[in-house]
């Protein structure tokens, strides 16, 4: 059986074999030295310092979310999918003063600059770059960025599905990511990247006080046990991505999405200009008869979320996925359509 989920993913071969091994004492130097080789390839694939903690993609957020938002803060936060709202419940679970802004695509930076004229001041914009539940990515986010700068509010970003295979602006104030989509290791870190001291003055759990984590470059000395056999698939993974080139690892997974877009016949969820290059979104009349037949052929893929749960089926593109995946996959999901 294949995976093509949106994550976790098909692993290759090389990054099991990396991460089966005894776990080193997280502050013995033989650890020090494979979480060094992390951080050190990590940051070259986002600018900002690089926190990688136990936990998943949702840790993440809620981590970014604790320690950048007060309980009061004024906060726009745009939804275009299923993670977006489940973003806006980790703000409002921080006490902040939400406005949640629910549109079917995202929204171009001038509707975003308006919509902050409207409000007035805000200290955070919250928003997905890449809405797993749709298939939909957030192109603009330079431009975006721009905007939220120029009213003096922070942009807080939940890339779990995106980076490094959907491109990110540089100097994005906070993004939070995982180890188990794009990045191509198994499920167990929560990566973010901070390009602001966190704001938080008080009410952050112990264990997500990114404080704790700031030194860790330098000291390479975690503040508690960190997910030691993700850090060795990470160092196989990593290695895989920096090797190819980050711009040549983007263009393969848009390359992917441009052969399956082009090769199945279903109504696709995205418009072409919104479309992610890790997971496809399509309209099929029976969700359950269309996984079922991906499954007898070989394959994983996953329903959609929400009020598309039984209307949308997802397929991913990350990891271990040949053209041959991606065509047999088409044919599957042409024939039940």
């Amino acid at each position: 059986m294949k995976y093509l989920t949106p994550g976790p993913i098909q692993l290759p071969d090389f990054v099991i074999k990396a991460m089966y091994r005894q776990p080193a004492f997280h502050r013995s130097e033989e650890f020090k030295q494979s979480l060094k080789s992390v951080l050190d390839r990590i940051s070259k694939v986002y600018s900002g310092t690089p926190v990688i903690m136990p936990g998943t993609g949702t840790l993440a957020v809620d981590t970014m979310v604790y320690n950048y938002v007060n309980p009061g803060d004024r906060v726009l936060s745009i939804v275009f999918g299923e993670f977006g709202k489940r973003l806006t419940a980790s703000l409002r679970s921080r006490g902040a003063e939400v406005y949640e802004w629910e549109v079917q695509r995202p929204p171009e930076p001038e509707e975003v600059d308006d919509k902050i004229r409207k409000m007035g001041e805000v200290k955070a914009v919250a928003l997905v770059h890449n809405e797993t539940s749709m298939g939909i990515a957030y192109k603009q986010l330079a431009k975006v960025a721009d905007v939220v700068k120029s009213h003096g509010a922070l942009l807080l970003v939940d890339s779990v599905s995106g980076m490094p295979a959907e491109p990110l602006p540089p100097g994005i104030d906070v993004v939070a990511t995982a180890s188990h989509k794009a990045f191509m290791a198994p499920p167990g870190a929560a990566i973010l990247f901070l390009n602001a001291e966190p704001a938080a003055r008080s009410g952050v759990p112990p264990a997500m006080d990114l404080k704790g984590y700031l030194k860790v470059p330098s000291t390479l000395d975690t503040p508690y046990t960190p997910p030691i056999s993700v850090i060795y698939a990470l160092e196989a993974s990593l290695e895989y991505i920096l090797g190819l080139g980050l711009e040549r690892y983007v263009e393969m997974h848009r390359e992917r999405m441009d052969l399956l877009y082009g090769s199945v016949k279903l109504k696709p969820v995205p418009e072409p200009r919104f479309r992610s290059n890790t997971v496809a979104a399509f309209f099929v009349n029976d969700v359950k008869s269309a996984l079922k037949s991906l499954r007898d052929a070989g394959y994983v893929a996953s329903a959609g979320m929400g009020p598309y749960k039984d209307k949308v089926v997802r397929v991913g593109v990350m990891g271990d996925v040949t053209r041959e995946d991606i065509l047999k996959v088409a044919e599957v999901l042409n024939n039940v359509a």
